[in-house]
């Protein structure tokens, strides 16, 4: 009997145009990736397939590798990372490896300073769909 209500009531507000199913398509698309923007995990770098690996809503192509501590920006702390480990083995991705080889060193201090300042994002992905804590997301 629940279902059957929520099942009516889903369809008198669906008639009523007052259901909301998400963004309208036929919007613009910033990168020329044919992806449009209210629907593209990065708005800032053309990526057809939006591939997300992680799942957070930013797509692959708009995420910093060298962040360490979560906060979805390459920064202070995470240089410092890389110094303390400067020229030691990790586990590949983590404690200052920002290119995933278990070594932390040059190519990694490179990478650092291509990222530094720079925050995963932005993704036009809405807030529901995309997690702000990981990722630049738009609308906010």
């Amino acid at each position: 009997m629940k279902i059957r209500l929520l099942t009516l009531a889903f369809g008198f507000f669906l008639v009523a145009g007052t259901a909301y199913a998400g963004p309208a398509p036929g919007g613009p698309d910033a990168d020329g990736d044919t992806v449009e923007n209210a629907f593209d995990n990065c708005t800032a770098v053309p990526n057809a397939t939006q591939t997300d690996t992680d799942h957070n809503g930013c797509g692959n192509a708009c995420a910093v590798t060298c962040n360490f501590n979560g906060d979805a920006t390459a920064g202070g702390a995470d240089f410092l990372l890389i110094g303390m480990n400067f020229g030691m083995t990790v586990p590949a991705g983590t404690a200052g490896d920002c290119n995933g080889d278990g070594l932390v060193g040059g190519p990694d201090v490179l990478a650092m300073g291509m990222e530094f300042g720079m925050s995963n994002g932005p993704s036009g992905i809405t807030n529901a769909q995309c997690n702000p804590t990981t990722c630049l997301c738009t609308p906010q």
